[in-house]
């Protein structure tokens, strides 16, 4: 892992909302958000944002994503999401982690642990 990952850092990114014709078929509307979906947005960020860090064959794989979706659920059609570094443990990364709508409300907070791996350990024998 290269250097300069510090806990305390945070990364965002936004995505725009596009709502798979399976949630449409099951009652969705186009600015339906789906706890899946929102935690999906948080964890790619962390992922990217490691990635970026990652050398030689390192990648990182998702161990644990706890999210809790706040109430009322606010819609919108862009989701920014921000995942911020609390501690390293060895290969071990944390995150708390955070999605928002365009109009700054909070569509869920939660955490994430992510670990560091070599691909070549899990590529087919």
């Amino acid at each position: 892992m290269k250097a300069g990952l510090e806990p305390g850092m945070s990364h965002t990114t936004t995505e725009e909302r596009q709502t798979p014709p399976s949630i449409l078929a099951m009652g969705g509307g186009p600015d339906t958000y789906w706890i899946g979906d929102i935690a999906g947005t948080m964890e790619r960020t962390a992922r990217r944002w490691l990635t970026a860090f990652c050398e030689g064959d390192e990648q990182t794989v998702g161990v644990r994503v706890c999210v809790v979706r706040t109430e009322p659920l606010a819609l919108g059609r862009l989701v920014t999401a921000t995942s911020t570094l609390t501690k390293v443990e060895g290969r071990r990364y944390y995150f708390d982690i955070e999605a928002m709508n365009e109009h700054g409300d909070v569509l869920a907070r939660g955490t994430h642990e992510r670990r560091l791996i070599g691909q070549q350990q899990f590529a087919p024998r």
